[in-house]
């Protein structure tokens, strides 16, 4: 059954989406116990998808507004070999609020109810998108009158036990060797975005997609 369903959609640097449509959504309990509920559905997990990852790393809550601006980085953990460091991938969950989220240089507005998947090795930074920016207005959300508020809640997990790795890079990373650390955290913290700014430049995550006003 969960093999079966198409979950999300991929971005070109291997980062993972999966919001609406791309989730699977259903029935809690069998229909003749008559229990409300319903289970929405982000992955299969990694024993019935092996493309999914297995993750064994930490797990919790981090509450985002607009005065925390993460610098870009990416994670690393050590190779099963024990011979230097491979990229792993991290996934968020936007539980409630809008959030913000650099991909590999490019800027997406992420509703609630999102699950991200990030590449390994794809440079990545959040914040919480600023207050007043309304998606259905937009055309964005259809039906759902969903607003920013100036913060939102992520659930994160990482693949393996990780550090932070903090870079100036945008471009996909590979190797450990192509990797290299940027010691001004000031200057790689995801910008302080205006609602203009995301208007004309960010690409906006619904559905099976992401696009930018006006495509």
């Amino acid at each position: 059954m969960a093999a079966s369903f198409d979950y999300g959609f991929t971005l070109p640097n291997g980062t993972k989406i999966m919001h609406g449509d791309g989730v699977m959504v259903k029935d809690a309990y069998p229909p003749e116990l008559n229990i409300p509920g319903q289970l929405h559905v982000f992955s299969p997990g990694h024993k019935t998808d092996p493309a999914t990852p297995a993750f064994c790393g930490p797990h919790g809550i981090f509450a985002f507004d607009v005065n925390l601006r993460m610098p870009r980085h990416v994670h690393m953990a050590p190779k099963a070999s024990g011979y230097g460091n491979r990229y792993i991938v991290e996934k968020i969950l936007v539980l409630n609020g809008v959030a913000l989220a650099e991909l590999s240089g490019d800027t997406y507005v992420i509703p609630p109810n999102t699950m991200v998947v990030i590449g390994a090795g794809v440079p990545h930074t959040w914040t919480a998108c600023p207050p007043g920016l309304d998606l259905q207005a937009l055309g964005v959300s259809k039906d759902e009158k969903i607003v920013s508020e100036g913060k939102f809640t992520a659930v994160y997990e990482y693949e393996e036990p990780t550090a932070f790795f903090p870079t100036a890079q945008t471009n996909v990373l590979k190797e450990e060797s192509e990797y290299v650390k940027c010691n001004d955290l000031q200057g790689i913290k995801i910008p302080a975005f205006t609602l203009e700014q995301l208007r004309r430049d960010a690409l906006f995550v619904w559905g099976r997609g992401a696009r930018r006003l006006g495509d």
